[in-house]
């Protein structure tokens, strides 16, 4: 249970940073279109301010899903399961997992942990196995040793 808790506090840590950098992000993108006067460039300067807009567009489609990720991470379960599901860790033959959000790789006490979705091609063959089971994942069978 400490290791869950643990991956938790840096998937949150991980996550709290990129919705810091994304909120810079948009504020640059707004100061940028609020200060731009128009020049005499005409058509210039039309296309950089769509230019702008399209980045603070995309910013706040990432920020919502961060703040998504956020949630799921603080309402994650973290008790004892028989078989994965979200705020499983598992140990497979090739790999340590945590279905939680998609982050990438975190290191844990000298151990690589994949964090996944459950809705990543991973997570979706992961979803419901128990240990015993086996997954045929990018050419590797992995056989599920342990699940917490």
């Amino acid at each position: 249970m400490n290791c869950k808790k643990e991956l938790v506090a840096r998937c949150l840590k991980k996550t709290t940073d990129r919705i810091a950098e994304i909120m810079h992000a948009i504020e640059q993108a707004q100061e940028a279109i609020e200060n731009d006067t128009k020049s005499s460039a005409g058509d210039k300067y039309e296309i950089s301010r769509e230019m702008v807009q399209q980045d603070l567009n995309r910013y706040q489609t990432q920020l919502s899903q961060a703040r998504k990720d956020k949630t799921i991470l603080e309402q994650l379960p973290l008790e004892r399961k028989e078989y994965v599901g979200l705020g499983t860790v598992i140990f497979t033959s090739a790999m340590a997992y945590f279905v939680a959000i998609s982050i990438g790789q975190i290191l844990l006490d000298q151990k690589t942990y994949m964090v996944i979705s459950p809705s990543s091609p991973i997570g979706k063959l992961l979803m419901g196995k128990s240990v015993g089971g086996h997954i045929y994942f990018n050419g590797v069978s992995q056989e599920l040793l342990a699940i917490s």
